[in-house]
């Protein structure tokens, strides 16, 4: 995307007005039109207020996402390259007060199977599971929201519980590749954590991994951890409530 310095100097004047915060708007027939960051945390993050995008979007097509970081690089995050896949278009980011603005275009980026960071709701056990479904066997599985620390409320409803069977499951009880080990893991009032059977087969289809040994082995995504491949052990098994096949991959 063409960044002319009309454009480049009103993006520096709204990253500039909203230090330390992160500023954010939208780029609508090359002008730049800010919007409220809605954000809990502003100075870590930004949420583009949803009736102000609402409205922008009926004016003209979005030509461009613009957000800052503020004391930071202009170099994507992990959270941006996601973001940048699922609207389909380029963003504009802007470093502050050390100025550079590097634009981004969709490219198909996929975050890694081993090694994501976590970020709930889009990078989590669940997102982790979707991806290695579909990545690796072909499946694709539906997803559901999830408010984080769901699991801690008694009266929530229980995600894995209840959507296990509309997305495809069954209940099995031997893993096999691929199966899904549903889990409680710390104060929880529901399972919280799932698995992936990964047993003696530790390379992955979809991407290169360092070899990791052992006939037991599983990948997951523990909370506020990168994902990664264990052994299942005693500990495991006593956390595990229910073994999971899909039926879209039954292999006897």
């Amino acid at each position: 995307m063409n960044i002319s310095e009309s454009l480049r100097q009103q993006i520096i004047v709204a990253s500039r007005d909203a230090y330390p915060e992160e500023m954010c708007g939208v780029v609508i027939s090359g002008e730049f039109i800010r919007l409220d960051n809605v954000s809990k945390r502003p100075q870590e993050h930004f949420e583009m207020d949803p009736k102000g995008l609402a409205r922008l979007e009926d004016q003209g097509e979005i030509e461009a996402y613009v957000h800052s970081h503020p004391d930071g690089t202009a170099i994507a995050s992990a959270l941006d390259k996601h973001q940048i896949e699922q609207h389909g278009k380029t963003w504009l980011i802007c470093a502050y007060p050390e100025v550079d603005i590097q634009a981004h275009a969709p490219c198909g980026y996929q975050a890694p199977l081993v090694g994501r960071l976590y970020h709930h709701g889009w990078q989590d056990c669940y997102a982790l599971i979707r991806d290695f479904y579909s990545r690796e066997m072909g499946v694709e599985l539906l997803d559901f929201e999830r408010d984080d620390r769901w699991w801690e409320a008694k009266d929530h409803a229980s995600l894995y519980m209840e959507n296990y069977a509309k997305t495809g499951f069954i209940e099995v009880s031997e893993p096999q590749y691929g199966d899904v080990l549903l889990c409680n893991v710390g104060r929880t009032e529901h399972p919280n954590h799932a698995l992936i059977w990964l047993g003696d087969q530790w390379q992955l289809k979809s991407e290169v991994t360092e070899p990791c040994h052992g006939n037991t082995l599983f990948l997951h995504h523990p909370y506020n951890q990168s994902s990664k491949r264990e052994i299942y052990g005693p500990n495991w098994l006593e956390r595990t409530v229910k073994v999971l096949r899909h039926k879209e991959v039954m292999h006897v």
